[in-house]
């Protein structure tokens, strides 16, 4: 018998999915970007390859119980894009346009409403990569 699929990464596949469905990136759960795409990741981890200087990481936190039934999911978005902190605030409003203050959102997994929670800018590193970590909140059932 196989293992479960925990509830987080259900979340954050089917969130990168609909990322990648409104044009913010490109999701393949199993297949490598190539260079000059935006990769999504769901690994928690923003990859260090080479040519993944334009990337958007899903990271989950720990959910919290509300009420018997449902619980509140948190994912941490990071994005970072090579430039200056003018594109990565443009990156980050765009997937806040998508996801903050929206229901069904991902579709298909019962989340009744989809909130920004926080929002951190990231400074240029040695490589000139700017960014931003977000948190969004989905208010779910257990188990999704």
């Amino acid at each position: 018998m196989d293992d479960p699929i925990a509830p987080g990464l259900i979340l954050r596949r089917a969130l990168a999915q609909y990322i990648s469905d409104q044009g913010m990136g490109i999701y393949r759960p199993t297949a490598p970007y190539t260079t000059g795409e935006r990769g999504i990741y769901t690994k928690s981890t923003m990859p260090i390859l080479a040519g993944s200087d334009n990337a958007i990481t899903l990271k989950s936190l720990t959910p919290i119980a509300s009420g018997r039934a449902d619980m509140l999911y948190r994912v941490q978005v990071q994005s970072r894009i090579k430039g200056d902190a003018t594109a990565a605030e443009n990156m980050a409003a765009g997937l806040t346009l998508i996801l903050d203050q929206h229901q069904n959102v991902p579709p298909g997994l019962h989340i009744a409403w989809c909130s920004l929670f926080s929002e951190m800018e990231i400074t240029a590193d040695s490589s000139g990569r700017c960014g931003t970590f977000q948190v969004f909140h989905f208010m779910g059932r257990r188990g999704l």
